[in-house]
Formats: structure tokens, C-alpha cells, sequence
């Protein structure tokens, strides 16, 4: 599993921490996730292997709440 993929569809999940470098501060991060709000709903639907370990994208987010419930 790469941490930098979405675990329900695959695609880039744009994840900050992915690009922090070793030894960066995690303070100065900022991710667009930090600012969304993502249903539990959806991450229930997160394969319990790989809960923890990547985040979802802002497609599937937005796809949720446009009522499409199946991931991209």
C-alpha cells in the first residue's frame, strides 16, 4: 500500500505528510484535509487493514457528499 494513494479508489490523495522531508516539524504542515470536513460514513468504508496508513482523497470526499456512494 502506498500511504500517498487513496486507500478506496487508488487515485493521489494529495496528502501533506507525504511530502514532509525527515526531521521536518509536523506543525508547519498544513493538508487540505485539515480544513474538510470527511463523514465518518466514509471512512468507515476504509479497509480496516489500511485505516491509519493513507488518507482519503478530496474526490471521494466530494463525490460522498454529492451522493455518488461508491468511491471513484
Amino acid at each position: 500500500m502506498n500511504p500517498g494513494n487513496c486507500p478506496l479508489c487508488g487515485g493521489n490523495n494529495h496528502c501533506a505528510a507525504e511530502k514532509l522531508t525527515p526531521g521536518e516539524e509536523t506543525a508547519s504542515l498544513d493538508c487540505w484535509c485539515f480544513h474538510a470536513s470527511i463523514p465518518k460514513e466514509l471512512l468507515a468504508r476504509i479497509p480496516a487493514e489500511q485505516r491509519g496508513k493513507a488518507c482519503v482523497c478530496g474526490s471521494c470526499v466530494q463525490s460522498f457528499l454529492d451522493g455518488d456512494n461508491a468511491p471513484q
